[in-house]
């Protein structure tokens, strides 16, 4: 199933705001960076393996440094949907 940018991007938002800890409310935008929605390394790892479970998707260990914004996320998901 061929997922637009638009879906992807609002479930890599809704995937974000469940593990954000502090102002939960804001909106999220593509060029948000995942630090200044509160996500520390860790979270970052969790969302990640959330992506993988969601997407049904995998994230080369070597890849997980370059996910700093939302949109890098999104991309990377769209990239690998059409790789399927």
């Amino acid at each position: 199933m061929t997922m637009t940018v638009d879906q992807v991007s609002l479930d890599v938002v809704q995937l974000t705001r469940k593990l954000m800890t502090e102002d939960v409310d804001r909106e999220i935008n593509p060029d948000d960076a995942f630090v200044d929605l509160g996500l520390d390394s860790l979270k970052l790892v969790d969302l990640l393996a959330a992506a993988e479970a969601h997407f049904d998707i995998e994230v080369p260990d070597e890849e997980v440094g370059s996910f700093t914004m939302v949109q890098d996320l999104t991309a990377f998901v769209l990239a690998a949907r059409s790789s399927v």
